[in-house]
């Protein structure tokens, strides 16, 4: 959002942030079917523009005490908060099914030697010519389902990897 309204200089992107976090929170967030205004406060918080336009409906509420409202505002949220959770585990489903679909299973046994792909960005040099992979490590332990412990050599530490970070390698001396 901040690219859209930012001039070309990109000097002034501080005095454009708080309209740019007023108009995010106020819109209404596919994953969750909520504004983040209203997951927060319980309500959809006015702007400038609703004088024009007239009060929101909600906002008409009158309240006889203190201890109503606050009755109110936690039902309100405990709804809320329930369908929210429904949205993001449905939202999380279809993520993982998309992600899934690109994924090639690949399985790795205890003694194989592999190779990391480990993203390294370093300043001042092109990542067209850096490499991509580190290696070879060689398969210490699984983790099922899609979890490896690698090592590089006897005596450096091992770390825990996913299985996508990881390809088949040469197949050197192990030295376990």
């Amino acid at each position: 959002m901040i690219g859209k309204v930012i001039h070309s200089n990109h000097s002034d992107w501080d005095e454009r942030l708080p309209s740019i976090m007023a108009v995010y929170r106020a819109a209404r967030h596919e994953s969750t079917g909520y504004s983040p205004n209203f997951l927060v406060l319980g309500r959809e918080k006015g702007a400038p523009l609703d004088i024009t336009l007239g009060d929101i409906h909600e906002e008409k509420e009158y309240y006889n005490s203190y201890d109503e409202f606050v009755s109110q505002m936690q039902q309100r949220w405990r709804k809320s908060y329930s369908t929210a959770r429904e949205h993001l585990k449905t939202a999380a489903e279809r993520r993982k099914r998309e992600y899934d679909v690109k994924v090639k299973s690949k399985q790795f046994n205890i003694g194989d030697w592999v190779y990391y792909f480990y993203l390294r960005r370093y300043t001042k040099k092109n990542p067209k010519w850096s490499r991509n992979y580190d290696g070879p490590f060689l398969v210490v332990n699984v983790i099922p389902p899609s979890d490896y412990v690698i090592q590089k050599a006897k005596r450096t530490a091992p770390q825990v990897v996913h299985g996508d970070k990881l390809c088949h390698g040469n197949t050197a001396q192990s030295w376990l």
